[in-house]
């Protein structure tokens, strides 16, 4: 499950925005393929996070037309976005569901440590690692035997598997 305050205080992290522009950066930046928000949960979630103290809405006046809202985010906001992005992913329910939740994550993780970093990336980094061994032990005992658009798929697992193992590595590697 997507964590809306994440995503709402990253995207606000970028600059100031009123309720639309932030609907919009918001779907710019992770894709409203992927990632959806109507009025009707945006509106609730920024006066919820307003009465926190993690953002801040100022009036801004307009002519002819009535006053915005621009959403700021607070020291408490940087500080709770942080937490945020240092809580490890739980595992989801649906395919992908965990990698996608892990690299609305990773966006941010130039704003924790090196060590809050590996605890977030440690726990899918050694379930990718489990997978692919278990892919490979398949591959190893029941490849031969298998037709060729099965295998076909095994093999193209098997190697989105490695990518994302080589990927996880390089991110507990950086500094």
């Amino acid at each position: 499950m997507v964590d809306m305050d994440l995503v709402i205080l990253g995207t606000l992290l970028a600059g100031p925005a009123h309720g639309y522009q932030l609907k919009q950066k918001i779907e710019g930046s992770f894709g409203s393929k992927y990632f959806k928000i109507s009025n009707s949960s945006l509106y609730p979630k920024l006066t919820k996070l307003e009465s926190d103290g993690f953002i801040e809405g100022r009036r801004e006046p307009q002519e002819k037309v009535p006053d915005r809202k621009v959403y700021y985010v607070t020291d408490a906001g940087m500080k709770r976005l942080q937490e945020l992005v240092a809580t490890p992913i739980k595992p989801g329910s649906s395919p992908g569901s965990e990698e996608y939740e892990f690299m609305l994550h990773a966006v941010y993780f130039n704003l924790i440590s090196k060590e809050q970093r590996s605890k977030v990336i440690t726990p899918i980094y050694e379930s990718k690692k489990a997978e692919l061994k278990e892919a490979l032990e398949k591959r190893e005992n029941l490849g031969p035997h298998m037709p060729g658009f099965p295998l076909a798929v095994l093999d193209n697992g098997i190697e989105m598997l490695k990518i994302s193992v080589r990927f996880y590595e390089t991110l507990l590697e950086m500094d």
